[in-house]
């Protein structure tokens, strides 16, 4: 998924409503956003979604 294609499905939820990331573990709170960009020429950069460690 690309970050525009993920905000055009945000775009569509209630604003309030809380990102979550399923895992086999379960339900986490996305807690913040990282940007990285791609070392190798013709690989794509990468935007990093982390979860809250307290939880």
């Amino acid at each position: 998924m690309t970050v525009a294609e993920l905000i055009n499905k945000l775009q569509q939820l209630p604003g309030e409503a809380v990102v979550l990331l399923e895992s086999e573990a379960g339900f986490a709170r996305i807690a913040g956003v990282t940007f990285e960009k791609s070392a190798t020429a013709g690989l794509p950069d990468e935007v990093v979604l982390f979860t809250d460690a307290e939880e």
